[in-house]
């Protein structure tokens, strides 16, 4: 049953990164600009409304990113 047990071959994509690959253009540098935005945005208040516009993400791989501790900053 567990024969083809592998660990993964990389990190798990930034959710964040995954997101914005999603999006327009446009769309990508707005949520870019709003997830480094620190100052403008909590982390809780931007996934909440993230969520109200129907893109699901939560406050744990918005935190990471910001910190530049997700995948995104080590490719």
């Amino acid at each position: 049953m567990l024969e083809n047990l592998r660990p993964p071959s990389s990190k798990p994509a930034c959710k964040v990164r995954t997101l914005l690959e999603s999006l327009s253009e446009a769309d990508a540098e707005i949520l870019e600009a709003a997830v480094m935005d620190s100052a403008k945005w909590k982390v809780s208040t931007l996934s909440n409304e993230l969520r109200k516009a129907g893109l699901i993400i939560s406050e744990k791989p918005i935190t990471s990113h910001r910190a530049r501790q997700c995948s995104c900053w080590k490719i």
